[in-house]
């Protein structure tokens, strides 16, 4: 089931070396206060399974980009109802028990959609004691592309850690530099989503993170990447993938692949083997969508860029997609709603060549480019995106014309 509703920033589905540990189910050797959080946790997953079912179907039926913002939007107030008395229960079990180790599972599980105000208590008691503990580890590193404010400090107190395992050195290394790129980028990305940014973490806030400095912080962020190609070179992050080949593709993100700078290149086959150019499309505003099957959030995209390639047919855009399955067979009944071309990513899927030189690790990841190749937007969704489209297909009209 396609969870559109559960991130509150964008449709993504991130695709790393980070992801969490399961949540642990209730066992009989557990404390009982830990066995009673787990039991309000799964009472909270049967409650949201209808919300989750009615959102699906309403925003596969909805007809423009506003509805199915609405409905996420909708999704969000109704599965709040649910949360909010649910944590103040577990909190109450969890507070006078926070230095038993059997806490960690239940304060990671309220922390990441709980309020600002119970996340910093939650990840001070993490701080306190259970920062290096291997729940408190996957928990920050599952969360190194969130914007969360207390994401930098546990990971930052993490890796100055004395206690800190060897063997977890290097994840908190890269999950550190990794959350650091992620803030380098935060200006651009508020520009690009700025309604939905106000509307998840305050207009305040959002104000000042716009006018923050990033120089430092990405500065900061390649000189970890770096540092990590040095001492982890060979350690793989998943088969296949090394800490040195990620640090590579994430450096050569932050200084090419960033709004303003002209896109690199890409050349391959499309699905059917026909060979092309991204270059091909120059004269043409274009979005670009990486994409897959496997992908709940890139298939929710689908019915809206289907309205996006009518909408501009007569004018200078295209859609172009990367797609990530590594079996062109799982693609038969998908091709059947998608008209526009794609470069495939070959055999080794997200691993591939074009995905890993774009150090793509979010799915789906969208630019948009202008008709002289330059970058204009990255990770627009919803409205937004629309806005930016339409500001740059206008420029590549007027353009036209001189």
């Amino acid at each position: 089931m396609i969870r559109l509703f559960a991130l509150p920033l964008c449709l993504f589905a991130i695709a790393s070396f980070a992801g969490a540990e399961e949540p642990k189910k209730p066992d009989a050797k557990l404390p009982a206060f830990a066995v009673e959080v787990a039991k309000i946790q799964k009472d909270v997953e049967a409650k949201l399974e209808p919300i989750y079912a009615a959102v699906e179907k309403d925003y596969e039926a909805a007809k423009t980009e506003s509805e199915r913002e609405a409905i996420v939007a909708k999704s969000h107030a109704e599965s709040s109802k649910i949360y909010k008395p649910a944590y103040e229960a577990a909190m109450k079990l969890l507070r006078p028990n926070a230095a038993d180790p059997a806490a960690v599972a239940g304060l990671v599980w309220v922390c990441p959609t709980c309020d600002t105000a119970l996340q910093a208590e939650i990840v001070a008691l993490l701080r306190k004691h259970h920062l290096v503990h291997p729940e408190t580890i996957a928990f920050a590193k599952s969360n190194m592309q969130s914007v969360d404010d207390w994401v930098e400090g546990l990971l930052r107190a993490q890796f100055t850690s004395p206690d800190l395992p060897k063997d977890q050195a290097w994840r908190v290394h890269m999950s550190l530099a990794v959350c650091l790129q992620t803030l380098a980028g935060l200006p651009a990305l508020i520009e690009d989503n700025l309604e939905l940014m106000e509307a998840r973490y305050g207009k305040q806030r959002i104000a000042e993170r716009r006018k923050a400095d990033v120089s430092k912080v990405a500065a900061e962020a390649r000189k970890l990447f770096t540092e990590a190609a040095e001492k982890y070179p060979k350690q793989e992050i998943i088969p296949g993938l090394t800490v040195g080949q990620y640090a590579k593709s994430s450096i050569f993100e932050m200084d090419n692949l960033s709004v303003g700078k002209v896109a690199p290149d890409i050349e391959g086959e499309d699905l059917d083997g026909v060979k092309f150019k991204l270059s091909d499309y120059r004269g043409k505003t274009v979005m670009l969508s990486f994409w897959a099957s496997w992908c709940g959030p890139c298939m929710g995209m689908i019915p809206h860029e289907r309205e996006l390639v009518e909408k501009y047919k007569d004018r200078p855009f295209a859609l172009i997609g990367v797609n990530g399955d590594p079996d062109k067979k799982d693609l038969k009944k998908v091709l059947e709603k998608i008209t526009w071309r794609s470069f495939w990513c070959g055999s080794k899927g997200p691993e591939g060549p074009i995905p890993m030189t774009w150090n793509v690790n979010g799915w789906p990841t969208i630019y948009v480019i202008d008709e002289k190749g330059v970058i204009r937007a990255k990770n627009a969704h919803g409205t937004s995106l629309d806005a930016r489209i339409e500001e740059w297909v206008k420029k590549a009209e007027a353009n036209g014309k001189k």
